[in-house]
Protein backbone atom coordinates (compact mmCIF):
# COMPACT_ATOMS: atom_id res chain seq x y z
CA UNK A 1 0.00 0.00 0.00
CA UNK A 2 1.02 3.17 -0.75
CA UNK A 3 2.33 6.01 1.82
CA UNK A 4 -0.44 8.42 1.99
CA UNK A 5 1.75 10.45 4.63
CA UNK A 6 4.77 10.50 2.37
CA UNK A 7 2.29 12.07 -0.29
CA UNK A 8 1.25 14.33 1.89
CA UNK A 9 4.97 15.46 3.08
CA UNK A 10 6.15 16.04 -0.68
CA UNK A 11 2.44 18.04 -1.54
CA UNK A 12 1.62 21.17 -0.72
CA UNK A 13 -1.78 21.77 1.52
CA UNK A 14 -2.90 24.86 2.86
CA UNK A 15 -4.74 22.89 5.54
CA UNK A 16 -1.74 21.17 7.12
CA UNK A 17 0.75 23.06 5.37
CA UNK A 18 1.83 24.71 8.83
CA UNK A 19 2.35 21.93 10.66
CA UNK A 20 4.09 20.05 8.11
CA UNK A 21 6.50 23.62 7.73
CA UNK A 22 7.08 23.52 11.04
CA UNK A 23 7.93 19.37 10.76
CA UNK A 24 10.66 20.47 8.15
CA UNK A 25 12.29 23.02 9.51
CA UNK A 26 12.81 20.75 12.49
CA UNK A 27 16.40 20.04 13.16
CA UNK A 28 15.12 15.93 13.55
CA UNK A 29 13.31 16.35 10.34
CA UNK A 30 15.66 13.45 8.91
CA UNK A 31 15.31 11.03 11.74
CA UNK A 32 11.37 11.61 11.56
CA UNK A 33 11.47 11.30 7.27
CA UNK A 34 13.35 7.86 7.87
CA UNK A 35 11.03 6.44 10.10
CA UNK A 36 8.49 7.17 7.97
CA UNK A 37 10.20 5.60 5.00
CA UNK A 38 11.43 2.10 7.37
CA UNK A 39 7.98 1.88 8.54
CA UNK A 40 7.71 -2.43 8.38
CA UNK A 41 3.89 -2.34 6.72
CA UNK A 42 3.64 -6.25 6.13
CA UNK A 43 4.08 -6.36 10.24
CA UNK A 44 1.48 -3.80 11.24
CA UNK A 45 -2.13 -5.03 12.26
CA UNK A 46 -3.96 -4.80 8.56
CA UNK A 47 -7.26 -3.05 9.63
CA UNK A 48 -9.61 0.17 8.77
CA UNK A 49 -8.98 1.68 12.16
CA UNK A 50 -5.88 0.55 13.50
CA UNK A 51 -3.74 0.02 10.38
CA UNK A 52 -1.63 1.35 8.34
CA UNK A 53 -3.37 4.94 8.20
CA UNK A 54 -3.63 5.05 11.91
CA UNK A 55 0.03 4.24 12.20
CA UNK A 56 1.18 6.71 9.76
CA UNK A 57 -0.94 9.17 11.53
CA UNK A 58 0.49 8.41 14.88
CA UNK A 59 3.76 8.64 13.66
CA UNK A 60 3.39 12.56 12.67
CA UNK A 61 1.59 13.15 15.69
CA UNK A 62 4.66 11.78 17.64
CA UNK A 63 7.16 13.77 15.62
CA UNK A 64 5.32 16.78 16.14
CA UNK A 65 5.37 16.14 19.89
CA UNK A 66 9.20 15.23 20.02
CA UNK A 67 9.62 18.67 18.10
CA UNK A 68 7.19 20.45 21.06
CA UNK A 69 8.90 19.06 23.95
CA UNK A 70 12.21 19.59 22.93
CA UNK A 71 13.07 15.79 22.71
CA UNK A 72 16.82 14.91 21.72
CA UNK A 73 17.46 12.56 18.53
CA UNK A 74 17.30 9.44 21.07
CA UNK A 75 14.40 9.82 22.78
CA UNK A 76 12.69 10.83 19.57
CA UNK A 77 13.68 7.23 17.80
CA UNK A 78 12.24 5.74 20.79
CA UNK A 79 9.20 7.56 20.52
CA UNK A 80 8.91 7.10 16.38
CA UNK A 81 9.72 2.90 17.26
CA UNK A 82 6.91 2.88 19.61
CA UNK A 83 4.35 4.65 17.40
CA UNK A 84 5.26 2.61 14.64
CA UNK A 85 4.57 -0.37 16.32
CA UNK A 86 2.32 -0.19 18.89
CA UNK A 87 -0.54 -2.31 17.82
CA UNK A 88 1.37 -4.85 16.42
CA UNK A 89 -0.43 -7.53 19.07
CA UNK A 90 -3.52 -6.15 17.80
CA UNK A 91 -6.09 -9.26 17.05
CA UNK A 92 -9.59 -7.07 16.30
CA UNK A 93 -10.22 -3.75 16.44
CA UNK A 94 -12.62 -3.68 19.61
CA UNK A 95 -11.72 -2.44 23.33
CA UNK A 96 -8.98 -4.28 23.90
CA UNK A 97 -6.61 -3.31 27.04
CA UNK A 98 -4.23 -6.26 26.74
CA UNK A 99 -3.25 -5.39 22.78
CA UNK A 100 -0.63 -3.30 24.37
CA UNK A 101 1.18 -5.82 26.22
CA UNK A 102 0.90 -8.54 23.16
CA UNK A 103 2.10 -5.91 21.17
CA UNK A 104 5.27 -5.01 23.60
CA UNK A 105 6.07 -8.85 23.79
CA UNK A 106 5.83 -9.37 19.91
CA UNK A 107 8.18 -5.79 19.27
CA UNK A 108 11.50 -8.17 18.92
CA UNK A 109 10.54 -10.46 16.40
CA UNK A 110 9.91 -7.36 14.15
CA UNK A 111 13.06 -5.05 15.09
CA UNK A 112 16.42 -5.20 16.68
CA UNK A 113 17.69 -2.37 19.07
CA UNK A 114 20.20 -2.27 22.42
CA UNK A 115 18.68 -3.99 25.62
CA UNK A 116 17.89 -0.44 27.18
CA UNK A 117 16.58 0.96 24.88
CA UNK A 118 14.30 -1.98 23.68
CA UNK A 119 13.02 -2.19 27.40
CA UNK A 120 11.49 1.69 27.34
CA UNK A 121 10.04 1.12 23.76
CA UNK A 122 8.34 -2.32 24.97
CA UNK A 123 7.21 -0.60 28.18
CA UNK A 124 5.72 2.43 26.27
CA UNK A 125 3.79 0.26 24.19
CA UNK A 126 2.63 -1.96 26.46
CA UNK A 127 1.35 1.20 29.05
CA UNK A 128 -0.28 2.81 25.74
CA UNK A 129 -3.40 0.57 26.36
CA UNK A 130 -3.84 0.58 29.77
CA UNK A 131 -4.98 3.14 32.47
CA UNK A 132 -2.30 5.73 33.59
CA UNK A 133 -2.04 4.98 37.22
CA UNK A 134 -0.34 1.52 36.25
CA UNK A 135 2.28 3.10 34.08
CA UNK A 136 5.37 3.48 36.41
CA UNK A 137 4.42 -0.10 37.65
CA UNK A 138 4.84 -1.50 34.15
CA UNK A 139 8.09 0.88 33.25
CA UNK A 140 9.60 -0.86 36.96
CA UNK A 141 8.63 -4.22 35.69
CA UNK A 142 11.32 -4.02 32.45
CA UNK A 143 14.11 -3.07 35.03
CA UNK A 144 14.36 0.58 33.41
CA UNK A 145 16.84 2.73 35.33
CA UNK A 146 15.56 6.12 34.06
CA UNK A 147 11.95 6.03 34.98
CA UNK A 148 11.61 9.86 34.63
CA UNK A 149 12.74 9.57 30.99
CA UNK A 150 10.59 6.02 30.35
CA UNK A 151 7.35 7.47 31.95
CA UNK A 152 7.72 10.86 29.59
CA UNK A 153 8.06 8.43 26.19
CA UNK A 154 5.31 6.55 26.97
CA UNK A 155 3.37 9.59 27.61
CA UNK A 156 3.80 11.27 24.95
CA UNK A 157 3.20 8.04 22.90
CA UNK A 158 -0.35 7.84 24.57
CA UNK A 159 -0.68 11.47 23.26
CA UNK A 160 -0.06 10.97 19.73
CA UNK A 161 -2.60 7.55 19.45
CA UNK A 162 -4.90 9.69 21.83
CA UNK A 163 -5.12 12.66 18.88
CA UNK A 164 -5.96 9.87 16.29
CA UNK A 165 -9.30 9.19 17.96
CA UNK A 166 -11.06 11.65 15.96
CA UNK A 167 -11.25 8.72 13.20
CA UNK A 168 -13.74 7.75 15.38
CA UNK A 169 -14.79 10.46 16.85
CA UNK A 170 -13.83 9.82 20.57
CA UNK A 171 -11.00 12.77 20.71
CA UNK A 172 -11.11 14.11 24.48
CA UNK A 173 -8.67 16.82 24.28
CA UNK A 174 -9.05 16.84 28.46
CA UNK A 175 -7.40 13.48 28.45
CA UNK A 176 -4.51 14.45 26.57
CA UNK A 177 -1.45 14.89 28.83
CA UNK A 178 1.18 17.67 27.76
CA UNK A 179 -0.03 20.92 26.68
CA UNK A 180 1.34 21.00 23.31
CA UNK A 181 -0.77 18.06 22.54
CA UNK A 182 -3.66 20.13 22.79
CA UNK A 183 -3.03 22.30 19.80
CA UNK A 184 -2.89 19.77 17.45
CA UNK A 185 -6.33 18.44 17.78
CA UNK A 186 -7.70 20.75 15.15
CA UNK A 187 -5.11 19.36 12.82
CA UNK A 188 -6.21 15.92 13.61
CA UNK A 189 -9.30 16.87 12.02
CA UNK A 190 -7.70 17.94 8.61
CA UNK A 191 -5.05 15.68 8.82
CA UNK A 192 -8.17 12.45 8.99
CA UNK A 193 -9.92 14.22 6.40
CA UNK A 194 -7.10 14.20 3.82
CA UNK A 195 -7.12 10.57 4.17
CA UNK A 196 -10.55 10.20 4.30
CA UNK A 197 -9.96 12.14 0.71
CA UNK A 198 -7.45 9.31 -0.23
CA UNK A 199 -9.99 6.59 -0.25
CA UNK A 200 -6.99 4.92 2.37
CA UNK A 201 -8.73 5.18 6.10
CA UNK A 202 -6.92 2.20 7.56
Amino acid sequence: MDSVLLHLLQSENSTIDTEIKSLKNWHLWPVFEYYVKVLKKECLYQSHIHGIGHIERVLLFGGLIAMENGCDEADTRLLLTACSYHDIGRWDDSLDDDHGRRSSEKLPEVISLPPDDMAIVQAAIYAHSINDVRMEEIICNYGIYDKPRAIKIARMLKDADALDRVRVMDLDPSFLRFPCSCQYVNFAYELYKLYESHNNVC
